[in-house]
């Protein structure tokens, strides 16, 4: 960590990283974000420049669509290497040089602050869809087994595995849960938001809705969600569940338990139900969002309802999902 004195009183800091794409891209946000809020400092300026430079020329490719702050810090990059053609280092920048620098990046605060907006706005339209979605799923089914799980990469393989890989991971993920096999037989209804955080680095909530008749065990249930990641990611995977008898009991002595067996005819069950689904859409958790996405790849997804006209009722299916094409060959 490097921490200055600013001349208002308080200490500007910034956790650099390990070589993780994840990570550095975060720091590369924060940097950017600092800019914005605080006057110049050289000597933090430099030290800065000095770390995440050279970490990001490492991580960085061409053919990836990365956030406003991240394009931000590339231009950067750029102008750097122009500024050090003459022989120098980022020790030996001037005064006047680092204000460019740092003048050049204020210029673009209005597009990143627009695009975190928008990020936001996203969120909460996601969560409403959500929201509608699960209203649907518990009208239509009189008790439902509902299990949260988290999919990320362990800390100690981060460092192997960008957003293209796991991506690719997810992909294979979903494309289970949409064939409805092995743990996922049985499955209602599910959505999934893709993060990035400082700690866990790219990350996936999951929500999994199955038949309440078929299924009753939802740790049990959950372990063997966790399992299928594991296999899938080559062992590199980390799950967390928040479907353990130890968490659920906590949650019942708030009285806010919204996972496991959820009846229908039990309307606290059903709003805890709803409440805890509805986190993984968070608007205000906008300092997890992805710095960095593959084409076309989205953050988001739910599974469809559709309507059976020839029984007039609202039925569902898994066929269709927001933010994942059907994958026709995987491993």
């Amino acid at each position: 960590m490097i921490c200055v004195k600013h001349s208002l009183g308080y200490y500007m800091c910034l956790m650099l990283s390990n070589d993780n794409e994840s990570k550095v891209l975060i720091d590369v946000d924060q940097f950017i974000q600092s800019i914005y809020k605080t006057e110049l400092n050289e000597t933090l300026f430099k030290n800065i420049l000095n770390d995440l430079v050279p970490k990001f020329k490492a991580v960085y490719k061409l053919h990836l669509k990365y956030s406003e702050s991240i394009c931000v810090f590339k231009r950067m990059v750029c102008s750097l290497d122009k500024i050090l053609l003459g022989h120098k280092g980022i020790d030996d920048l001037s005064n006047f040089e680092l204000r460019y620098l740092w003048n050049n990046a204020l210029a673009y605060s209005q597009d990143v602050n627009l695009e975190l907006l928008g990020f936001k706005n996203q969120e909460k339209r996601n969560r409403n869809g959500l929201e509608e979605y699960l209203i649907q799923l518990t009208k239509h089914y009189s008790k439902l087994l509902f299990i949260r799980i988290d999919l990320s990469i362990a800390l100690e393989h981060q460092h192997e595995v960008g957003i293209e890989q796991f991506n690719h991971y997810l992909r294979i993920f979903i494309n289970r849960i949409q064939n409805q096999d092995t743990c996922f037989k049985d499955l209602q209804g599910y959505a999934w938001a893709i993060e990035q955080g400082e700690k866990k680095g790219y990350h996936c909530h999951v929500l999994l809705i199955y038949d309440g008749h078929k299924h009753q065990k939802d740790f049990g249930m959950a372990i063997q969600v966790g399992q299928c990641w594991t296999k899938i990611t080559e062992g590199k995977g980390y799950v967390f569940t928040s479907n353990s008898p130890e968490y659920k009991e906590r949650f019942n002595q708030k009285g806010i338990l919204g996972i496991g067996m959820i009846y229908r005819n039990k309307p606290e069950q059903v709003q805890n139900a709803i409440n805890a689904a509805i986190y993984l859409v968070n608007p205000e958790k906008d300092n997890q969002y992805l710095r960095v996405k593959t084409q076309g790849m989205r953050s988001f997804g739910k599974a469809q309802y559709e309507i059976d006209r020839r029984r007039g009722c609202i039925v569902n299916t898994l066929k269709e999902y927001d933010g994942f094409s059907l994958c026709e060959a995987y491993p």
